[in-house]
């Protein structure tokens, strides 16, 4: 059992579910046109997912919302040419959709509310007609895997797969390592340069690209064991993770700025202590034998072990996850 409530074969099924389930649903989509009076762009998207995402924080709604409401915009954009005097109405229909399908009941907000505090400028009849065409063009199916869904499966098997990943960063737990990986993910998927790829792509590489600030020797490892478990091709985890790279670096948020724990000292002071006091047993007996004039017997040193029981002796100093490393 881990700290997540899964155990390890419900969390293998779910992730096969998720697969198998993006697998039905993805459909790449297309680079929209750089400038267009009947078609948004990239440019209007990205504007909207950003004012979205403030929306979405504003009414504390869940991350998982935010990115399903990003995902309908992004569907219906390929199934309809939406014009860029409907895109405002369009968002704020993709989140209201989102917010009833995933969220509690008294956490939605009635539609005059909805429209008040967000300030979209529709009417409470033009966000419901449009809600009505969106999930009709949806086939009433609004509901879809998302990389909010994988990067919870990913972040169960890392910390699954090597429980000592963070044990040698400051102030640092899986649940804030989750959040930290959150907050990216949200803004990244204001992106349309990184939406456009599979969900569980833009999660695995997002996860890569953390790991390798949090263990830069082994990251690779780790990225390899989850590429395969996500069934991703090298190619796009490494072209997604570049884009990424680029945005996360243009929005001041690629180094995160981990700080390591100070090593304990406790151990090497024990050892010091030791080695004082057996310097001053041994000091004082030669002085005995000095002022009796006879000479010290020879002194019989302990029998040094093997060279594989000192390699495990000093292993006991190697941080825990290196041993998981080596191992896998």
């Amino acid at each position: 059992m881990f700290a997540s409530g899964l155990t390890d074969e419900r969390a293998k099924q779910k992730l096969d579910a998720t697969l198998g389930k993006e697998r039905l649903q993805w459909k790449p989509i297309l680079p929209r046109p750089v400038s267009s009076a009947q078609e948004i762009t990239d440019m209007e998207r990205d504007k909207e997912a950003f004012w979205l995402i403030q929306l979405s924080q504003s009414f504390d709604f869940a991350p998982e919302t935010y990115a399903l409401a990003i995902s309908i915009m992004d569907r219906v954009s390929t199934l309809v040419k939406i014009r860029p005097k409907y895109l405002r109405c369009v968002a704020i229909s993709c989140l209201y959709i989102a917010a009833k399908t995933l969220e509690d009941d008294e956490a939605i907000p009635v539609t005059l509310d909805l429209v008040r505090k967000s300030q979209c400028g529709c009417s409470v009849s033009e966000i419901l007609r449009m809600e009505l065409v969106i999930l009709t063009k949806l086939d009433w199916n609004p509901k879809a895997v998302t990389a909010i869904d994988f990067l919870h499966l990913i972040h169960y098997w890392t910390m699954r797969s090597f429980p000592y990943l963070l044990t040698h960063l400051k102030n640092m737990t899986p649940s804030r390592f989750l959040a930290l990986l959150t907050r990216k993910l949200l803004t990244l998927l204001c992106h349309a340069n990184i939406a456009r790829d599979r969900p569980s792509v833009v999660a695995l590489a997002l996860v890569s690209l953390e790991l390798e600030q949090v263990v830069p020797q082994h990251w690779l490892q780790l990225n390899l064991m989850m590429q395969g478990v996500i069934q991703a091709e090298n190619g796009e985890v490494i072209s997604c993770r570049e884009r990424m790279a680029w945005l996360l670096d243009q929005c001041s948020m690629l180094i995160t700025g981990y700080q390591e724990k100070p090593v304990s000292s406790a151990k090497s002071k024990k050892r010091k202590v030791e080695d004082l006091e057996s310097d001053n047993i041994y000091d004082g007996i030669k002085r005995l034998y000095e002022e009796s004039g006879t000479a010290p017997e020879k002194l019989i040193l302990p029998k040094r072990g093997s060279c594989a029981s000192e390699m495990h002796l000093d292993s006991e100093d190697i941080h825990p996850f290196v041993q998981t490393v080596a191992a896998v």
